[in-house]
This record gives C-alpha cells, sequence and structure tokens, in this order.
C-alpha cells in the first residue's frame, strides 16, 4: 500500500515538472535575537551612551474631547506665592501612597528660576525626609510652558537644601518649605520644619540662599538672639519650651531683610507672642522690631502657576 502512494505521488510531481509547475514550502523566518549585554560593566557603558540632558522626555498633553467625552480646556494663571505673608504650607498627603511628594513651584517674578521641594516618605520608620531644589527654567518656551514641561528627571540635580535625608529615625519629620524670593531673583527664604510624624512640630530653623554665590545660609544667630533676649528681659529659659519662629518674608522696604514672628507654645499647644524680629542678610545684624502684634510690610516676590480649571 505504502508502495503504491509512492509511485503516485512521483508520478504528480514529474507530471507538475513537465508542465511547468513547481512547489515551494514556506519555511517560518528565523526569529531575530538581539544580543544581551554580558557584564555588569556593558551595562554601565551601554547605559551611559545616552546623557539624562539628551533623553526626551514627553511634554503634558491635555486630553482631547472627541464624541464620546469632552474635556474642557485646561486654563492656568499665576499667582503671588507669599500671600498672605508666611502663610503658604505645603500638602504632601499623598506621600504614604507614592513614597514621594512633589509640591508647586514657585519661581522668580522674571520666572527664569524655580525653587521647590521634593518630600521622602520611609513606611519602615514612618519617617519623612525633604530636599529644597533652586534650577533654571527653559527660557526658550513660553512662561507657563517653563513649569508645566519642567522635568525633574531630566537631569542629575543636586539640592540645594537637605533634611532627614542622611538620619534614619522612627517617627522622625524633616520639612523643608520655600517661604518666598526676593524681588531682585537672588535669594530664597526656606523655613525647616523638625518635629514627630505623631507628634507634631517641635522646632523651626530659617535659610536663605544665594542664588549668585550658590550658597545656602543657616540663620542659627536669629534663634541666639532670641534665646538670649527672652532670658535677659523675660527670665525666660525658652529651651524648656517648646517653641516657634514663623517667617513672614523679605522686608518690602529692604530685600535684604528677612523678618520672622517668634511664639512659644503652652500646654494646650496655643502660640504666646514673643515678639517680631528682622535679620539683616548682609550684615548679620538682628533687631527686636515690636514685642506686641503689629502689621508688617512684606514683600511678594515668588510666583506660582495654579490650574484654573
Amino acid at each position: 500500500m505504502l508502495k503504491k502512494y509512492l509511485i503516485l505521488l512521483f508520478i504528480i510531481c514529474f507530471s507538475a515538472s513537465c508542465f511547468g509547475f513547481s512547489f515551494k514550502i514556506k519555511r517560518k523566518p528565523k526569529p531575530v535575537v538581539q544580543k544581551m549585554v554580558e557584564t555588569k560593566q556593558d551595562w554601565e557603558k551601554e547605559a551611559q551612551n545616552v546623557n539624562l540632558e539628551q533623553r526626551k522626555l514627553n511634554d503634558f498633553q491635555p486630553p482631547k474631547s472627541d464624541k464620546k467625552h469632552y474635556y474642557p480646556e485646561i486654563k492656568y494663571v499665576f499667582e503671588r506665592y507669599n500671600y498672605p505673608a508666611g502663610s503658604r504650607e505645603v500638602n504632601i498627603d499623598d506621600i504614604k501612597k507614592n513614597l514621594v511628594s512633589y509640591p508647586f513651584m514657585a519661581v522668580d517674578l522674571n520666572i527664569h528660576y524655580g525653587a521647590y521641594s521634593r518630600f521622602y516618605y520611609n513606611p519602615e520608620n514612618n519617617q519623612i525626609s525633604s530636599e529644597i531644589f533652586v534650577e533654571k527654567l527653559d527660557t526658550l518656551r513660553t512662561k507657563q510652558d517653563r513649569i508645566i514641561n519642567y522635568h525633574h528627571e531630566q537631569k542629575k540635580r543636586t539640592p540645594v537644601l537637605s533634611s532627614g535625608t542622611n538620619v534614619t529615625y522612627k517617627n522622625l519629620y524633616n520639612g523643608l518649605t520655600v517661604v518666598d524670593w526676593d524681588k531682585s531673583s537672588n535669594k530664597v527664604l526656606i523655613k525647616e520644619k523638625i518635629g514627630s510624624t505623631l507628634g507634631g512640630i517641635y522646632q523651626t530653623n530659617l535659610y536663605v540662599y544665594f542664588l549668585d554665590k550658590n550658597k545656602t545660609v543657616k540663620l542659627s544667630r536669629l534663634h541666639d538672639a532670641i534665646h538670649d533676649y527672652l532670658l535677659d528681659y523675660q527670665d525666660l529659659q525658652i529651651s524648656n519650651y517648646r517653641y516657634d519662629i514663623k517667617p513672614l518674608g523679605f522686608s518690602a522696604e529692604d530685600e535684604n531683610k528677612v523678618i520672622a514672628l517668634a511664639f512659644v507654645l503652652d500646654n494646650k499647644n496655643n502660640k504666646i507672642f514673643l515678639g517680631a524680629w528682622q535679620y539683616n542678610c548682609l550684615s548679620g545684624e538682628i533687631r527686636l522690631l515690636s514685642d506686641v502684634k503689629s502689621q508688617y510690610n512684606i514683600a511678594s516676590s515668588a510666583l506660582f502657576l495654579r490650574r484654573a480649571i
């Protein structure tokens, strides 16, 4: 039986060749296998071929309306950042979910530079740390686009100030916030809040970053002056109490002067006013402006971009 089938197959093939027919057997193409890097050194070498600055990060594209869905046009407006004076606080409610939080950016009046915080969460210790960055914006873009499509990951960036990033301590909170730019776009006032993620804030420090010098200065002498004054004139050892310093911003009359309010906290966490203080960033001179609450002429130089719709 098998012999008959073979003879029949031979006859068919022979006949087909006589009449010009041919049979082609399709073969599956061989899969292309990319060569894998073989060592860690090879991988690092390949990873360095494209610099961070040269990597293309896509711009933000708002959703477009279609027949099924309507998306209103997104509109943005610039607003004063430090208004009311000293009231700006960051919102990091998303930090435990995302482990990082990126609050809004405060830009100088010319919108050439942006100052912003980045917060980090360590769930193992319930700890929050932070950093402040001051970066040049892309002035070839529109003023709004400089902020909307600013990419922190575009290149390796160095913070001008870090708080708690090199410390591991359970329930520790280290929060850095931009207070304001000065009107010359050369100085950034920064506040650092230190406390507990469970029990609240127990210390506030002030810093000034000088853009032209790329230098951050801690206003530690302001704390010392407040301590000494209260001890000498009110016989109050403030280090035995929880106290707070609230920076209002730069003086509208002299951009080199920082104005801050001092408070002590009672057992019920109520703030008791301890005076308004002035620090001269150039001379280091410290002055008590008033020991009673008053109105102060505070500048509001920084801007931030708010989504209106």
